[in-house]
């Protein structure tokens, strides 16, 4: 007596085949995502130096905008106009709900002064950490070079984002390390209310701060890319 095939071999064959597909496909998506993220939140760009650029600007300024977002109620409430120009040292692209991610797509920091007019003979290391900009020197002969301490911490800052409208944010989202811009806007204090919780988001006002509440918020309403 012959034995019997078994009635669904083959079919569990093709199917086999069709997850294997499947799980490949599946498999070349994630690493495409994880790339195009990587890409995406960490910084790109080129090292290099750029001499002359002047400190920021600080002008006394008056208003408010209020609008909603991602179920936030938001106030901006302006502190000063200012007017930054600087050396992009590093970028931080930001993903989420909570009101800062919402409101600022992006951290750039810049510098201008000596720490620009340096940047590509000493390597300060820079780098993003939850929300703030780091920076170290490989030895203190280098921070003398520019002055000592208080010059290089007062010659760099981190600056969160805001656009004011879809063309600014465009503009900031092609922001990279090596670019020489220039920011017009506001320093702002934000408010934002949701789902009957409270959220302040402070900005610094002076250069000489540091630590964890020592970044400028900056209300974005004009980019320009000075020499790229």
């Amino acid at each position: 007596m012959q034995d019997e095939m078994p009635i669904y071999a083959e079919p569990r064959k093709r199917i086999n085949k069709k997850r294997a597909l499947l799980l490949a496909l599946l498999i070349i998506c994630v690493l495409a995502l994880i790339l195009f993220i990587a890409r995406e939140i960490y910084d790109i760009g080129e090292r290099r130096s750029i001499a002359g650029i002047r400190d920021p600007i600080q002008t006394d300024a008056i208003g408010k905008e209020n609008f909603s977002s991602w179920g936030f109620d938001i106030e901006i409430e302006y502190l000063y106009a200012y007017d930054i120009e600087g050396l992009v040292t590093h970028t931080r692209r930001y993903f989420g709900f909570g009101l800062a991610d919402v409101l600022s797509p992006m951290d750039v920091g810049l510098a201008w002064g000596k720490v620009a007019e340096l940047n590509d003979r000493i390597d300060f290391h820079w780098d993003h950490n939850d929300r703030q900009l780091t920076a170290k020197a490989d030895s203190y002969a280098d921070i003398l070079r520019l002055g000592g301490e208080a010059y290089f911490y007062t010659h760099f800052s981190n600056n969160h984002l805001i656009p004011a409208d879809g063309d600014v944010r465009r503009s900031i989202k092609k922001i990279r390390r090596g670019d020489h811009i220039r920011l017009k806007g506001y320093l702002v204090d934000v408010t934002g209310k949701r789902w009957g919780k409270e959220t302040l988001w402070e900005s610094s006002v002076s250069r000489s701060d540091r630590g964890q509440h020592a970044c400028e918020v900056i209300y974005v309403t004009e980019v320009e890319f000075i020499d790229t």
